[in-house]
């Protein structure tokens, strides 16, 4: 079920897009995971400490490839590194992270939906919306915001909405001095990759890291899709297993591990410096 359009600002009477290139290198192109941090990024998350905001918690912001028990929850529980055991050291920073519950991660879910009180339900307060309640309940010094499939349902009768919901949840996230990871995505359902070119452009233009999933996801088998929008996996019972045969052939696999490697990133040049 794709959640309605439904915004708790009125959208812009135009679309305001971002027209020039702030960067010359193609999204495309741009790495998976960033090779830096910017300056504008070290001053959100030391805004955030100063704000009690904890450093070894993230939320999970998105539709259902981010909710559980499909996304990160499993290196909370059973999972096998494989070959990656280089990445123990994230897992043992943010643990606890992985499991927690997110009220702002659930299938269908749009930029619209989060800005709104319609779906927030315990424990949320009246008056919160899914954003603003996720972060208030864990205090995350750091957001993976995955949004953009059930965009391209309505994107071209509403061009400008999902640039200005996208803003708007940015803004949000860093006046709560929380670091957002804006990421691209695997499908096309829009038909223009216009969504992913508006997500890497706030990216740069907000100077905030960009996890580059669809790159990730492009040499897979079916660009690691099955059916348009559906990321492939090769189990269901356990998603962040790497030493399962084939295993980083599959979508949902691969967004594990390349989710693990910027929380990593992330933990190597920003949070224990």
């Amino acid at each position: 079920m794709v959640i309605p359009t439904a915004t708790a600002k009125d959208p812009p009477a135009s679309p305001s897009p971002t027209a020039s290139l702030l960067s010359s290198v193609p999204w495309q192109d741009l790495p998976v995971i960033p090779t830096q941090i910017s300056a504008r990024t070290r001053e959100i998350y030391a805004k955030g400490l100063e704000m009690g905001q904890n450093p070894h918690v993230f939320a999970r912001i998105g539709d259902c490839a981010s909710a559980a028990p499909d996304f990160l929850v499993g290196f909370d529980g059973p999972y096998n590194l494989g070959t990656y055991t280089a990445l123990q050291p994230a897992i043992d920073y943010f643990h606890g992270s992985f499991g927690r519950a997110s009220v702002a991660a659930k299938g269908g879910m749009n930029s619209a939906g989060l800005l709104t009180t319609l779906w927030t339900d315990k424990p949320c307060q009246s008056n919160e919306d899914l954003l603003d309640c996720e972060y208030r309940l864990n205090r995350p010094s750091f957001a993976f915001i995955a949004i953009g499939t059930n965009e391209a349902y309505y994107l071209h009768n509403q061009p400008g909405e999902f640039e200005y919901n996208l803003r708007t949840i940015l803004d949000d996230t860093i006046a709560k001095g929380i670091v957002p990871i804006l990421a691209t995505k695997a499908d096309n359902v829009e038909g223009d990759e216009s969504v992913n070119a508006t997500i890497a452009q706030l990216a740069q233009e907000y100077q905030v890291p960009l996890w580059n999933f669809w790159r990730a996801a492009q040499p897979l088998p079916e660009h690691g899709l099955i059916l348009p929008e559906h990321l492939s996996t090769v189990s269901y019972l356990n998603f962040t297993d790497f030493s399962l045969p084939d295993s980083l052939e599959y979508g949902m696999q691969v967004r594990n591990l390349t989710a693990l490697e910027m929380l990593d990133f992330l933990r190597q040049n920003l949070a224990e410096k």
